[in-house]
């Protein structure tokens, strides 16, 4: 058995329109023609809003996260800050985050990826190809 790649990410939100908002405005992903909770992009990224079931999903936890490939680190900061939300940078522990507050600001600290808060507190990574970490230590050799 070869696997082929990953099908698709599910992230549990509070308030599906909200959630909406913020995955198809600000990350631009596509809504699914039949099932709006699925939303998609030409690349093959595919994520599958679900209805929050309970209060205290651990949003917290820096190990539940969805990493995403960008082509550039700067466009997605760019696009973070234009609609009101704070990327950081954190390092490899994610003990120490330093907030990024200006497209002009390096994006050379921790371990080179930027993160966000969705708003349902979910955690997303932006990877850039060959930058930071993943320039060190490439994970799909394959």
């Amino acid at each position: 058995m070869r696997l082929a790649g990953i099908q698709h990410v599910s992230m549990r939100v509070a308030d599906f329109d909200r959630a909406q908002r913020f995955y198809v405005g600000v990350l631009g992903l596509v809504p699914h023609p039949q099932k709006s909770n699925w939303l998609g992009h030409d690349q093959g990224c595919l994520i599958h809003l679900m209805q929050r079931t309970r209060a205290g999903d651990d949003t917290d936890d820096p190990a539940r996260h969805v990493a995403l490939r960008v082509d550039r680190l700067e466009n997605v900061v760019a696009r973070l800050l234009e609609h009101g939300y704070i990327p950081f940078q954190s390092d490899v522990r994610q003990s120490e985050h330093r907030p990024i507050s200006s497209t002009d600001q390096p994006l050379d600290f921790g371990i080179g990826t930027i993160f966000v808060r969705d708003p349902d507190g979910n955690l997303i990574e932006f990877v850039e190809k060959a930058r930071g970490i993943f320039g060190e230590h490439d994970p799909s050799p394959f």
